[in-house]
């Protein structure tokens, strides 16, 4: 694939799990089936990035059991570099499911067993500052700090190498409220992150956490006055808005049957990271990254239909004829 020598261009620092989906709509109480995927905020980005033709690598811990070896061998399948990953035998793999159509319809829910895992035992220790030296970015979501105090560390240290070594910093601010104590305790820990942040990937809901701002424009600009050199700011089916300091593109959303919401967001911004990457305009990064999100939506799983850049270009001379940017 394009840009691949073995070493990655984007680095992912984070938890994959193994997520079981529930194949028919409905409270999980009434569930009988559920599809086995891999899945995981900064993992999605990883993978999502090798699909886009860039090299790629993960820092994390799985368990030393069956899911651990699952989650290890899709990532390697997917050319992503496992060179960092550490197996734990203390701890055990985390896993979720997921939820559809239920209580909203056309809405996915998450509930979490990854208390104790082992990705939550990240620490300083896990980062090789070398890692860095030939890498272009580095991304990080709000979910990692969250896991743990060593996870809170691994991160801020993380991010030190990255800056270290000219490496940007992508940043997801992915708040979940049930990783924190409060809403004050997220935007405390997580702000620094915004604001060390070259490329922020934010929504409403999260803005209102971290800055009480409920006005897109307005938060663009504060993220902006902070020092992020791209803000972009996602939408939900209405697409998203991408902002520099001398531009601003938005990029509409596209009428699809949704079958789960979940992996949406990281389609987005492991696409438009890669696209800026390698060069591409700011609306064309961001009117493939809406149609990557949009095609995730389509399918049960997170990471089984992130596109490849031919993908998206049909996808788009689908929707748009030849106007694809």
């Amino acid at each position: 694939m394009i840009g691949w020598s073995g070493l990655p261009d984007v680095i992912g620092l984070g938890e994959i799990m193994v997520q079981f989906n529930a194949v028919t709509p409905g409270p999980l109480r009434h569930v009988t089936y559920f599809e086995k995927h891999a899945a995981g905020a900064e993992a999605n980005v990883a993978v999502c990035v090798r699909r886009q033709g860039l090299g790629s690598g993960f820092i994390t811990r799985l368990g030393a059991d069956e899911f651990g070896i699952y989650l290890y061998n899709w990532l390697r399948g997917e050319g992503v570099d496992v060179s960092q990953i550490k197996f734990d035998t203390t701890a055990p793999t985390g896993i979720y499911f997921v939820q559809r159509g239920f209580p909203v319809p056309g809405k996915s829910s998450v509930i979490y067993y990854r208390r104790g895992s082992a990705a939550s035992k990240l620490s300083e220790e896990d980062i090789n500052p070398e890692y860095f030296a030939n890498a272009r970015a580095l991304h990080l979501t709000g979910i990692t700090p969250a896991l743990s105090d060593s996870a809170l560390k691994a991160s801020k240290k993380a991010v030190e190498c990255a800056k270290n070594h000219g490496c940007k910093l992508s940043f997801d601010t992915n708040i979940r409220p049930p990783l924190w104590r409060s809403a004050e305790e997220a935007a405390k820990t997580l702000l620094p992150f915004v604001e060390q942040a070259d490329i922020l990937f934010t929504d409403l809901a999260d803005t209102i956490i971290l800055l009480g701002e409920k006005e897109v424009d307005k938060a663009i600009e504060s993220y902006l006055s902070m020092g992020v050199e791209i803000v972009v700011f996602k939408l939900g089916a209405k697409g998203a808005i991408a902002a520099s300091k001398g531009e601003r593109v938005m990029a509409r959303g596209y009428q699809v049957t949704v079958v789960d919401t979940i992996g949406a967001g990281d389609a987005l911004a492991g696409t438009f990271l890669a696209c800026t990457l390698k060069g591409f305009s700011l609306e064309r990064s961001l009117k493939f990254a809406v149609a990557a999100g949009t095609l995730v939506v389509t399918v049960r799983g997170d990471q089984e239909n992130l596109p490849t850049q031919h993908d998206l270009e049909t996808f788009l001379k689908a929707f748009e004829g030849n106007d694809i940017g």
